[in-house]
């Protein structure tokens, strides 16, 4: 063994070896984890509209109250969920709350006529 080879071996030294903190996660549980957002946000949204047209249809003040907590409730799911969209995919938030916005409105505006 030469000199040379020696030096080589003395800086190569003994290796660590590094693993990743975390198992990598695959594009299956990224696209499952979109898609439970987005429902989230679509059941959320759909129960907060269909609570306020029941509140503004009905004049028992429990009941108000009662669906405006049960609104409320619904308006921190949709934001939970919209808030780790936003930070997984921007473009998808912006593309799927317009389509849900064209949903609610053919749909709700149907069932109010």
């Amino acid at each position: 063994m030469s000199m040379q080879d020696n030096r080589q071996d003395e800086i190569r030294g003994p290796r660590v070896n590094l693993a990743p903190m975390a198992t990598r996660v695959d594009d299956d549980q990224i696209k499952d984890r979109l898609l439970e957002m987005q429902l989230k946000m679509a059941t959320s949204s759909i129960n907060h509209e269909y609570a306020r047209i029941e509140y503004d249809d009905t004049c028992d003040r429990e009941r108000r109250e009662e669906l405006l907590d049960f609104m409320e409730d619904c308006r921190i799911q949709y934001l939970e969920a919209r808030n780790s969209l936003v930070v997984h995919d921007p473009y998808a938030l912006a593309d799927f709350e317009a389509d849900l916005l064209r949903q609610k409105q053919s749909t709700i505006s149907y069932h109010t006529i």
